[in-house]
């Protein structure tokens, strides 16, 4: 799984870049951007789906972070849900947001595709905690059309650096 996530995230750049990897049927993973960073850093989540068994038209998950590290900036759609109708996402507690989007007017990701469903802005806040400290970044609770989707959590780590 780590170098599945070291390939995922060394294709990211600042220009679009495709990228395929096989991670099986119904897959789901979080992937971030930078891995690692100080204070401040401004950190992508991306929701990552591959090889769905059935269109998506509708989607809903969690995610959860530590929000003494991480302050929730925003939720943008992915490549996949460009065209949605809405992607959007809401902080229902510290550390934990609630993540949806429908396709409305706007094209269903079709079957066997591979991308971004969502992208998930956080922040870097933790000017307290040690060097290299790692913390977890998870999506879980996946419901309407990913409810099958796995693994159930989805994680990545980000490592404080100072």
């Amino acid at each position: 799984m780590l170098l599945l996530l070291f390939l995922l995230l060394s294709a990211c750049k600042k220009s679009p870049t495709t990228v395929s990897i096989n991670l099986g049927e119904n897959a789901i993973l979080a992937a971030c951007n930078p891995i690692s960073g100080g204070v401040d850093t401004m950190l992508m989540v991306a929701v990552v789906i591959a090889q769905n068994s059935q269109d998506v038209r509708v989607f809903g998950l969690e995610m959860s972070f530590d929000a003494r590290i991480f302050q929730f900036q925003g939720v943008a759609g992915g490549n996949l849900t460009g065209s949605w109708t809405a992607v959007d996402g809401n902080e229902v507690s510290p550390g934990t947001l609630r993540i949806g989007g429908f396709a409305g007017g706007g094209n269903p990701i079709a079957r066997g595709s591979q991308g971004a469903l969502a992208l998930i802005q956080l922040k870097v806040t933790a000017a307290n905690y040690d060097n290299n400290q790692q913390s977890q970044i998870c999506v879980h609770h996946y419901t309407d059309d990913l409810a099958v989707f796995q693994p159930a959590p989805a994680c990545t780590v980000f490592t404080l650096k100072k």
